[in-house]
């Protein structure tokens, strides 16, 4: 996964009734999907234990302004669509990065989306290593 400070999550379940029909949409139609100049990458996640959801579709985007065109441009509304005739139980999650305050000691927290300095990190790797 590459660093990105937005995560757009879509999970669902496909009934054995669409499997085939959703096989060949996943390898046809989807890539006029994922192909919108927002996206910085796109990863599909299956789930093979039998439990729900089954399929996880990941979407990378480094700002909250290329998610919104994202979601608001027409390839997601008629990929929407189009999936919603084969799936069922969909959900869809945005996640932002986050920072955590490892330890009382640093002065603030590590994990700024992806700008701490090299120098940083090798303090950070050091106290984690303690």
């Amino acid at each position: 996964m590459l660093d990105t400070h937005n995560i757009y999550e879509i999970e669902f379940d496909i009934p054995a009734c669409h499997r085939e029909a959703f096989e060949e949409w996943l390898s046809t139609e989807v890539v006029g999907w994922v192909n919108h100049e927002a996206i910085r990458y796109f990863e599909v996640f299956r789930n093979d234990q039998g439990l729900s959801p089954e399929v996880k579709f990941v979407f990378g985007f480094e700002t909250l302004e290329q998610w919104a065109t994202f979601v608001g441009s027409d390839a997601h509304d008629a990929a929407i669509d189009s999936l919603s005739q084969l799936a069922e139980n969909r959900e869809a999650v945005l996640w932002q990065r986050a920072s955590v305050k490892l330890d009382d000691t640093l002065d603030r927290p590590i994990g700024d989306g992806g700008g701490v300095r090299e120098i940083e990190r090798r303090n950070a790797d050091a106290v984690l290593s303690q």
